[in-house]
């Protein structure tokens, strides 16, 4: 019983420092439903004019003048430049965050090999449906000569059969299709530089066999794959791996952190921190100013494909992990509840874009077999690339 009553004291504090940011205004709720990424949403938006931009925009048809004509504005402004976090937060700022969000969406899509992969991912999702709804999995030749190392996220020891971080679902699915997978057990609570070296001596050992390596992390896993990837192993030592499948990554930290490390909210941080057991300067490893740092100076072979998978969270459609720190993370601009959208692609990338889904991808009932899919999807894109025009 007393076990029970300091989870509960745990999950509370845990929870009030987010309470310190205030209620403020509250989020419009509009119902808004269309196409997007070639995938059709309903959900409410935060603002008139995004719900415009999904249902009209978008579709051509154009009623609202004034609307049309600020739109046209930013689309022309921002073509040829980086949709960054500060730019997405200037959007936001000028229309609202889900509209930001719905640009950041639309235009990923407008390049033309995000749009073919994200309909080659969608066909796969499909097709995995039908074959388990007709009881077929067996192993399939294509995967024979790849092999994926699936790094957790945190405190995936513990919670990972809560949250999904232990990634157990999907390598159960690939192995049954008869693609060798292997969870690369990482400190739980480690820094992003104690597991990025952890994982590095893990592709090496990998490294002896005839298979290709698939590296695939969700969350907090994401940094430290990009800085073994960039900096820990040489050129030389990559030679076989093809990709990085990156789960909603915080490649470029988590802002919540940061939010957290400031007064009054610290004590209460430290508090949860020290009775959870976990080291401080682990957890800062994984700050928007630790991550943005690091993140900055590394870079990626050019022969590996890297794939981001992005949850589009629309303020309608939060998951009930996201709902108290989207919020707080809206002041900055579109976010999926723990970072920043634009801060999960990583540098030269492909990006499928998700409608529905936040950074806590395990409240999406299809997201095992998404991911799957999405493994699927990387080899294919892999063979291609070797196949050449």
């Amino acid at each position: 019983m007393a076990c029970q009553l300091w989870r509960r004291i745990s999950s509370f504090l845990f929870l009030v420092p987010f309470l310190f940011h205030g209620c403020g205004p509250s989020i419009l709720k509009i119902p808004a439903r269309g196409s997007l990424v070639g995938q059709s949403i309903e959900t409410t938006v935060d603002s008139e004019i995004a719900r415009y931009y999904l249902e009209n925009y978008l579709t051509n048809h154009e009623t609202r003048p004034a609307f049309d004509a600020r739109i046209d504005e930013i689309s022309q402004s921002q073509a040829q430049i980086h949709l960054d976090r500060d730019a997405l937060n200037d959007i936001s700022q000028a229309f609202s965050v889900d509209f930001a969000a719905l640009f950041l969406a639309n235009r990923l899509w407008q390049d033309e090999h995000n749009r073919a992969v994200q309909t080659q991912f969608y066909k796969n999702v499909k097709d995995r449906k039908a074959t388990l709804a007709s009881g077929g999995s067996q192993a399939r030749e294509e995967f024979s000569d790849y092999l994926i190392l699936l790094v957790p996220g945190w405190d995936y020891a513990e919670n990972g059969h809560k949250t999904g971080a232990d990634l157990a679902k999907p390598r159960e699915l690939m192995n049954e299709l008869g693609l060798e997978s292997h969870l690369v057990e990482i400190p739980p609570t480690g820094s992003v530089e104690e597991n990025a070296a952890y994982l590095s001596e893990q592709v090496l050992r990998h490294s002896t066999g005839r298979k290709q390596i698939i590296l695939a992390g969700a969350s907090s896993a994401g940094p430290a794959i990009h800085l073994a990837l960039g900096e820990l192993l040489l050129p030389d030592q990559l030679q076989q791996v093809v990709a990085w499948m990156n789960l909603g990554g915080i490649l470029q930290g988590s802002p919540l952190i940061d939010y957290l490390q400031k007064w009054p909210r610290s004590w209460l941080f430290e508090a949860v921190r020290r009775f959870k057991g976990w080291d401080k300067q682990e957890i800062l490893s994984m700050s928007a100013a630790n991550c943005r740092a690091r993140f900055k100076r590394l870079t990626i072979p050019d022969h590996i494909l890297v794939i981001n998978y992005l949850g589009l969270s629309l303020s309608g459609g939060l998951s009930k992990y996201s709902r108290d720190k989207y919020p707080i993370l809206s002041e900055q601009g579109p976010n999926d509840g723990l970072t920043l959208l634009a801060d999960i692609i990583a540098p030269r990338s492909i990006t499928i874009v998700a409608p529905g889904s936040d950074h806590f991808f395990n409240e999406d009932p299809d997201i095992n077999i998404k991911t799957v899919a999405l493994a699927q999807t990387t080899i294919q894109l892999v063979q291609q690339q070797r196949q050449g025009p």
